[in-house]
């Protein structure tokens, strides 16, 4: 699988629907959410050649917030749904961490957490993806950042409800309203 081009894709906000206010990610199962047009895109990846690689910071349970159990059932209910529809990513990689975070396992400065890219870099490393030949579509300004570190071609969704995790840091190389658009750019840009 040497040279694979791959689209590393944010979860919240990109995917499903961000929850409460302020915007944050899911805490349980019932809040969980596709974002319309989100999983056709998805598919149209897929079915173009594209591994679809899912990367996520989720620091909840690092934070103390909610048990680490309860986020992985999140994870396992939004992958049900994406089945549903008809999509199956390669890989899905979460970085539970957060550098202030209360519960020790998961607290401190770690290589995964975007903006770092590691989360790309060693499923790149794992899966022989081609970085330069590849794709992050986020909605904030770590997603982006995270490319950068990574070598790979970024797409900005502007999610308005994720707006106050964007100060313009990051410089994708497309701005988007949703991924349905993210999609169109990914398979119209070789």
């Amino acid at each position: 699988m040497s040279g694979a081009r791959a689209v590393f894709v944010d979860r919240d906000g990109v995917v499903n629907e961000l929850v409460s206010d302020p915007p944050e990610s899911s805490l349980s199962m019932q809040d969980v959410s596709l974002i319309p047009g989100a999983a056709e895109a998805l598919k149209r990846l897929a079915s173009a050649g594209w591994l679809l690689i899912g990367v996520s910071n989720q620091p909840a349970a690092a934070k103390g917030i909610v048990a680490l159990e309860e986020l992985e059932g999140v994870q396992a209910h939004l992958l049900e749904l994406l089945t549903a529809e008809g999509v199956r990513f390669d890989d899905f990689r979460i970085c539970w961490h957060h550098p202030e975070g209360v519960v020790p396992a998961l607290s401190g400065a770690c290589r995964c957490r975007k903006p770092a890219p590691g989360m790309l870099l060693d499923a790149a490393f794992e899966l022989g993806i081609d970085l330069a030949g590849s794709w992050m579509v986020g909605d904030t300004d770590a997603d982006i950042l995270a490319s950068e570190a990574a070598g790979c071609r970024g797409v900005l969704v502007e999610n308005e409800r994720s707006a106050h995790k964007r100060d313009g840091r990051g410089r994708p190389d497309a701005v988007v309203p949703d991924l349905e658009a993210a999609a169109d750019v990914i398979l119209h840009i070789r």
